[in-house]
């Protein structure tokens, strides 16, 4: 049973798909002589503002010459810790009870990488306590491990606890030490082969038959959409203007969520199952939400600032300059709320030090006077955080996305009111990774987008009052619009976060 806007609505709404007739529009549009309104309400149809389309549209589409997978490299980290197989002390595996390890003399380190290089100074988690020196270039030995003759530097009498050097421990380069008269080599640099990351394209399809006879068909109540270039309400008496834009709506939003919430129909072997119509396997590549999963995914049951800080800390420290950390929340507009309040709460206590240190806070206007017939002295009230400045000049600014809000396709809820979706937050840093977009649009040259009316008798699409080439003898047209070959990249994911409300954990 549909839903009802409200208790003064005469009948509910109707929904059909498939070819639409005049039939329809008589029925459903209630051809009528007078009404309250020129315009009619469309129940379930939002015009979403700022699509992920057109915000990835900032930036330049990556183009490949065919639709066979595409690929990228992500470079590994410059500097990175390497954890320890195990060490060997007197001819024994070194354990959490043994003690007193390089007392007097040389151990063995074990490594699953060639990670160190002759007379580099090595350190562990205790970096300054215990300094280990590499005498030799490291051994290939059985199982694929590298093993490293090492000591430790003059100075420590004892050894080092066995507990510092249990598997698991991770190691990483401090410098190169050489003496100062007639050294003899210095310690080399290492390098890191790149990750090599895939996707592959999806490919979409919309058509839509009208009646010939509808090319000029009025409709007693005439439709109100959005004009896209100016942003001006736009009264379509036609029917089929109607179609049209609803046409492009609906494709626009099916490139939309492709680009998003796609996700990977191969499997471990690289195999399809899904079949097609034509009898050809289907591809759907992964959407960046699937991409973005592989990387700083958190669940939460409280929001809090602090979690929000600690994650936000988490993505900057060691990693981006103060001057980068602006990091863009994507929510819905229970989560924008959300956020309000988090920093109304949490921040309750700077706000009034603020006051105690002199600071002036009665420049926001919050309070203003208005015009009310209720008393001759009215006033509003009212503000919203939509940004917050941690620490550390780490920036967070909220970012509603219709998306996020949309009941139709979010169906779980929230216990706090609204859908459960609405109270995600997506950090999706584009950025730039050597002069690339971190987040882009992947098309193939030449398929980005394929239209056409499979004409009939008469073209109701077009408006030609007559077809002179027909594909087929039918009364009415077929308009036809695809793209063979849409994607998205996610070149660095760890460049990225996702902040989930628990009820969403799989």
């Amino acid at each position: 049973m549909a839903s009802q806007v409200g208790k003064y609505q005469m009948v509910e709404g109707q929904y059909w798909s498939g070819m639409t007739t005049k039939q329809h529009l008589a029925s459903v549009y209630n051809f009528s002589p007078q009404k309250a309104s020129s315009l009619m309400t469309k129940l379930l149809a939002s015009n979403y503002g700022g699509t992920l389309e057109s915000m990835l549209s900032k930036f330049p589409t990556k183009y490949f010459d065919t639709d066979d997978d595409f690929t990228w490299d992500l470079i590994g980290a410059y500097e990175r810790n390497f954890p320890l197989v195990e060490a060997v002390w007197k001819g024994s595996v070194v354990t959490d009870s043994t003690d007193g390890v390089g007392k007097g003399g040389s151990f063995k380190l074990y490594f699953s990488e060639r990670a160190f290089s002759d007379v580099n100074i090595i350190v562990g988690e205790r970096n300054e306590l215990y300094q280990i020196r590499i005498l030799e270039e490291p051994v290939l030995v059985a199982g694929g491990l590298w093993e490293y003759e090492v000591e430790l530097m003059g100075g420590n009498q004892f050894g080092m606890p066995g507990s510092e050097l249990v598997g698991g421990k991770r190691f990483s380069k401090e410098f190169s030490l050489v003496e100062d008269t007639l050294s003899i080599k210095g310690g080399d640099i290492w390098f890191s082969s790149p990750i090599a990351l895939r996707n592959e394209f999806s490919s979409i399809r919309m058509q839509h038959t009208a009646p010939g006879n509808m090319k000029d068909r009025r409709i007693g109540t005439m439709l109100a959409v959005k004009d896209p270039k100016t942003g001006a309400i736009v009264q379509q008496p036609l029917w089929m203007q109607h179609v049209e834009w609803k046409f492009e709506y609906d494709y626009a939003q099916e490139k939309n969520k492709v680009l998003m919430f796609a996700r990977s129909n191969r499997d471990e072997n690289g195999d399809y199952s899904n079949i097609g119509k034509s009898g050809h396997v289907l591809k759907q590549g992964a959407g960046i939400r699937e991409q973005m999963e592989s990387s700083n995914t958190f669940y939460y049951t409280n929001f809090s600032l602090k979690f929000l800080e600690d994650m936000l800390t988490e993505l900057s420290e060691g990693k981006l300059s103060m001057d980068e950390r602006h990091f863009i929340l994507k929510t819905g507009e229970r989560g924008a709320i959300q956020f309000h309040k988090a920093i109304s709460a949490d921040g309750s206590g700077w706000m009034k030090d603020a006051v105690a240190l002199g600071f002036d806070n009665t420049n926001i206007n919050a309070i203003q006077k208005v015009v009310s017939p209720l008393h001759p002295n009215a006033l509003s009230v009212g503000y919203q955080f939509t940004q917050f400045i941690a620490p550390n000049n780490i920036k967070v600014s909220v970012e509603v996305d219709p998306f996020y809000d949309s009941k139709v396709r979010n169906k779980i809820l929230h216990p706090n009111g609204g859908v459960a979706e609405s109270y995600r937050y997506d950090i999706m840093d584009i950025g730039t990774i050597e002069g690339e977009p971190n987040i882009q649009k992947a098309m193939v040259t030449g398929n980005e987008e394929v239209r056409g009316w499979e004409a009939g008798l008469r073209n109701p699409f077009t408006g030609a009052p007559n077809t002179d080439l027909m594909a087929n003898s039918v009364d009415g047209s077929t308009y036809h619009r695809a793209c063979f070959g849409i994607g998205a990249i996610v070149r660095d994911p760890s460049r990225t976060a996702s902040l989930i409300p628990s009820i969403l954990a799989a």
